[in-house]
């Protein structure tokens, strides 16, 4: 996973593992990131020993204030890709989502930079 932070270093001016852990396929990890842009991102991804998962990417500003929140919490099971949503500001409740890991994020965050150069 950590391969992807360097295959896609090029939209980060730094990033740092905050936390892993990992016990056979079980394994715990957070990464804190500052995009080229001045955006941050914040990730925890987390896999079970039984084959769950559970994951939350959130993306913000310099400032903080919330850009994009992916995660796969059960609390919204309406959403068309329950468990997983997004979280966008100003929107009243998730929206479906197909950004279920850190290489659809990365690759997700790479077309957006190049949108807004």
């Amino acid at each position: 996973m950590l391969g992807l932070f360097e295959r896609y270093g090029h939209l980060f001016s730094s990033w740092q593992v905050v936390r892993y852990e990992q016990e056979g396929v079980a394994y715990l990890l957070q990464i804190s990131a500052v995009s080229t842009d001045g955006s941050r991102l914040e990730l925890r991804d987390y896999a079970f020993a039984d084959g769950r998962r559970k994951y939350a990417y959130h993306w913000m500003k310099a400032d903080g204030k919330l850009l994009r929140c992916w995660d796969n919490a059960p609390h919204w099971p309406d959403v068309a890709t329950a468990p997983h949503h997004v979280h966008i500001p100003d929107q009243p409740k998730p929206q479906a989502s197909t950004i279920t890991n850190m290489e659809d994020l990365l690759s997700y965050l790479g077309q957006s930079f190049r949108q807004n150069d």
